[in-house]
């Protein structure tokens, strides 16, 4: 029974060795797969851009790029040009119908904001004025009473 107990346990061992050698070939073959598909993927793009950079070179390249420049700059320019005109035709029919447009509301939204700071400014002015000038009418209605003796003080 011992000797068929051994004879399991070095087979089970022999498995399982065999089994880790599997895994550490299997690992290899994954880091050298790897590192071939890094390798492969710097020259491809060593190669791409060295193909981009002559490309460039060509004058038909050079020239399809020139275009599509002015191209993009004719079209930022019309672009401005129909954005001016659709401005100008909003504010023609706004002003047809007497309606405000944006700016002119915000210009009267400043001067209105200008009056109503003025406004508080001149009422803190004529409170603080009224203010001072009560002691003094009190005072001055105080000795024209009494200089002019009126019956209230003659009782008194």
């Amino acid at each position: 029974m011992t000797q068929q107990s051994s004879l399991l346990e070095d087979g089970f061992e022999r498995i399982q060795s065999a089994f880790k050698s599997v895994e550490d070939e299997v690992q290899k073959a994954q880091k050298r797969f790897e590192d071939q598909s890094q390798k492969f993927s710097k020259d491809a793009n060593k190669r791409i851009k060295g193909f981009q950079k002559e490309l460039r070179k060509h004058p038909a390249v050079k020239r399809a790029e020139s275009l599509s420049q002015d191209l993009n700059k004719q079209l930022q320019s019309r672009t401005k040009q129909v954005e001016k005109q659709i401005e100008s035709g909003i504010e023609s029919v706004l002003g047809t119908f007497q309606i405000a447009s944006r700016g002119e509301i915000q210009k009267l939204d400043k001067k209105l904001s200008r009056i109503s700071r003025r406004l508080k400014s001149l009422d803190k002015a004529m409170d603080s004025a009224s203010v001072k000038a009560a002691p003094v009418k009190a005072k001055a209605s105080r000795s024209t009473s009494a200089s002019t003796g009126t019956p209230s003080e003659s009782a008194a």
